[in-house]
């Protein structure tokens, strides 16, 4: 930028400052020359006049170019990093969420299944898993979608989803998948008819 700048401050010089022939000459210098010294003193200073135009109009388009450019790259290489960083590590932590939640339940729940669900509430019954437990993923099938929409899930590895292993530590949970119900905790997985028998039960042991 500051070579450029100079560039156009000579060109400038060169028109306006004297240093080329001026454009008329006195009446005594020219009687002095003949008609062949008179042209070639005009033809050098349209010379000069255009190389002067050409060196203003070249170095001030390339002191422009230079400024937009440094400009334009000191702008956008800040903005750059700094949304690359953010969608780095959002996406990071988002694919770390998704990666450790427990599969989706793909089966739907019978009427006795949704029955259950029900009497398991009524217990205030919850199901302690980890995302990883194959054995809490096929619990969970056995019961069906709509039957575990009603039913709590706790999960109890720290890496998981929505971890609560705090609590689940606070519960001495033996394995996964444990059942809590009416208080008390029934490690493993169970059928929906032994899951039936024990809340059978249950409710019995409280009429």
């Amino acid at each position: 930028f500051l070579s450029a700048g100079f560039s156009v401050s000579l060109a400038g010089l060169s028109w306006f400052g004297g240093m080329l022939p001026g454009s008329s000459l006195s009446e005594e210098v020219s009687e002095g020359m003949d008609k062949n010294e008179l042209l070639n003193i005009s033809e050098l200073r349209k010379n000069g006049m255009t190389v002067g135009a050409s060196s203003v109009g070249l170095s001030t388009a390339m002191a422009l170019g230079i400024f937009l450019t440094v400009d334009d790259t000191t702008s956008t290489i800040p903005s750059a990093a700094n949304s690359g960083t953010l969608l780095a590590s959002t996406s990071s932590k988002t694919a770390r969420f998704e990666e450790n939640a427990p599969p989706a339940i793909t089966t739907t729940s019978s009427k006795t299944a949704l029955t259950l669900a029900s009497d398991l509430n009524s217990l205030d019954a919850r199901m302690f898993g980890a995302f990883w437990c194959s054995h809490c993923y096929d619990q969970k099938q056995a019961l069906g979608y709509e039957a575990m929409q009603t039913i709590p899930y706790i999960e109890c590895d720290r890496e998981g989803f929505n971890s609560k292993r705090d609590f689940c530590k606070e519960k001495e949970v033996p394995g996964y998948p444990t059942w809590e119900i009416g208080g008390k905790l029934y490690p493993g997985e169970r059928s929906v008819e032994e899951l039936r028998e024990m809340v059978d039960e249950i409710l019995s042991s409280k009429k």
